[in-house]
């Protein structure tokens, strides 16, 4: 017997597909390109798509936005072309929760209209398309973080981000799918079902913004937009190879945007892009922090772009994390750590070891903040509709709730006013480290920034989320830091051999370690982090830019 909520994701379902012109949905689609012999989403799609699309969809924001203000390309032709490949892309990735390509396509015509009659953009995003994290709210379409509940009951709102950027000129044509509640590294829900990788269509595509990282890099969206507590713009951008911005609390508007653990303050979740270059994630920052969103939003912090560019010519000093002390990361993650660090001195930057010594007790903080509640909010929420809680958080839920639906284990104001002193006493000490480098530098200056991995291993497949730790991601949420995901390589099983007589640091190290096959994660993405301080988004991203190049010679 079919149960309600069941017939709520069937219905649910079922629009998503009637979304989605009939000539663009494909029976079986990814079936369909695992029988043509590919296992990345992107090369299927370039192969397959007409070569004016794929043209189109392989190009960056930066390159898009010249061709449609020089009249070379029309936001309509960009719009099509964006929305006819992220069709195929969710069919084989199950990566959209909402479409509205008709809705799109009439903005985009509107747009060359204006174009047009007046020979002017209407702002640097003109004909843009731009897909966002099942978060942001546009009026008249579903909001419904992951939740069987939140299903068939339209935004009445729309995010302040979601407004700036479609004043700028951009065109929003889908919503990307999110785990239950987005507390997860991995997207999973009972109304959506599970996202893919668009690198390895057997691998997870990461998490909270999973379908947002599987989008992207399946090139059905030039750029999108995340959400990140504990790694959820990084984890989809590493696992999946692309670039992204964890900003600061404070830099980027969250104002009208969904949440789960609304109120949550002491470790608060931040809003930032992911793209397919370092150039466009720029791009993004310089548009949102210069439309001076903290005359709405009184917690954006009223700072200026500031032009850094100055850097690019500097000596700089880096941190190097190579390991947290907690999880060893796989060869591949330490190659790409070796390499960048070979080629920083090579080109005469220094680097020194980082080795925080409250590093456990960071990501201590953040387990009892994530689990502060006992999943007492997603146990309600499940309970609305009736549907079962996601595998994908049940760690995050206690399962011993009373009778009467109170949960005994959520911790009392006391503990939590504790957790704010702690968290309070942990950055400090981090700063305090951080200017203490500058006795590990030759010229007594601290460092600029701290490379480390994103996350200990190059992904995990679809059901293996045992294997996954935070470790490298939640530090820098409880510290409050600027990163920058960059990718460095691919794993390559010839040269990432396994670690010989591997002494482990903890049980979960040791499981981690025994997880890592050079031809189980062949070819798979390998980023880096870029880490500069609080509030320092320009920097990090010409420290970055710098680490890339020299990467790249």
């Amino acid at each position: 017997m079919t149960r309600n909520w069941e017939l709520k994701v069937q219905e649910k379902k079922k629009h998503l597909l009637q979304a989605i012109p009939p000539e663009w949905r494909i029976e079986n689609a990814k079936q369909s390109m695992i029988s043509a012999g590919f296992s990345n989403t992107r090369h299927y799609l370039n192969s397959m798509l007409p070569a004016k699309e794929v043209a189109i969809t392989n190009m960056t924001v930066c390159q898009l936005q010249n061709d449609i203000k020089q009249g070379a390309k029309t936001a309509y032709e960009v719009c099509y072309s964006f929305c006819h490949r992220a069709a195929i892309a969710h069919q084989i990735l199950n990566c959209c929760i909402e479409i509205f390509f008709d809705q799109a396509l009439k903005r985009a015509s509107d747009l060359d209209e204006y174009f047009k009659q007046t020979g002017e953009i209407v702002g640097p995003l003109h004909g843009i398309p731009i897909s966002l994290k099942d978060q942001l709210n546009l009026p008249g379409i579903d909001t419904t973080i992951g939740y069987v509940s939140y299903a068939g009951n339209p935004s009445k709102s729309k995010s302040l981000l979601a407004q700036v950027l479609e004043e700028k000129g951009a065109v929003f044509y889908v919503k990307t799918t999110v785990p239950m509640a987005m507390m997860a590294p991995e997207t999973e829900s009972n109304l959506h079902g599970y996202t893919y990788n668009a690198i390895n269509h057997e691998f997870s595509s990461g998490g909270s913004s999973g379908g947002e990282g599987a989008l992207i890099a399946a090139g059905g969206s030039p750029l999108g937009i995340g959400t990140d507590i504990g790694g959820s713009i990084r984890i989809p951008a590493s696992f999946q190879g692309l670039y992204a911005l964890r900003p600061s609390h404070g830099r980027i508007t969250y104002m009208g945007v969904a949440n789960s653990y609304l109120g949550q303050e002491v470790i608060p979740s931040v809003i930032g892009p992911l793209a397919t270059c370092l150039g466009d994630i720029e791009l993004f920052m310089k548009i949102i922090v210069g439309s001076h969103t903290w005359e709405q939003d009184p917690k954006v912090v009223p700072m200026e772009w500031r032009d850094v560019s100055s850097l690019k010519a500097e000596k700089l000093r880096f941190g190097i994390m190579w390991t947290d002390g907690l999880i060893t990361p796989h060869p591949p993650i330490t190659r790409a750590l070796r390499e960048t660090v070979e080629v920083l001195k090579k080109a005469g930057h220094e680097v020194v070891e980082w080795k925080f010594p409250y590093q456990k007790d960071v990501l201590e903080l953040a387990e009892k903040v994530f689990g502060a509640d006992r999943g007492k909010e997603i146990f309600e929420m499940c309970k609305i509709s009736g549907e079962p809680i996601a595998e994908c958080i049940k760690p995050l839920v206690d399962f011993d709730a009373d009778d009467d639906g109170t949960h005994p284990n959520v911790i009392d104001v006391t503990k939590w006013w504790e957790l704010g002193e702690k968290k309070s006493f942990l950055r400090e000490k981090f700063l305090e480290y951080w200017l203490h480098t500058s006795k590990e530098t030759s010229d007594s200056q601290p460092i600029d920034a701290i490379l480390c991995p994103v996350w200990p291993t190059a992904g995990f497949k679809k059901g293996e989320s045992r294997y996954a730790a935070v470790n490298y991601t939640a530090q820098f949420n409880v510290l409050d830091l600027t990163s920058v995901i960059l990718p460095v390589t691919t794993v390559m099983p010839e040269s990432d051999l396994p670690i010989s007589n591997f002494t482990p640091m903890t049980a979960l190290d040791e499981l981690i370690q025994s997880y890592y096959d050079p031809e189980y994660f062949d070819r798979m993405p390998v980023c880096i982090q870029v880490a500069c301080r609080r509030l320092e988004e320009e920097k990090a991203i010409a420290v970055a830019s710098v680490v890339e190049q020299l990467l790249e010679t």
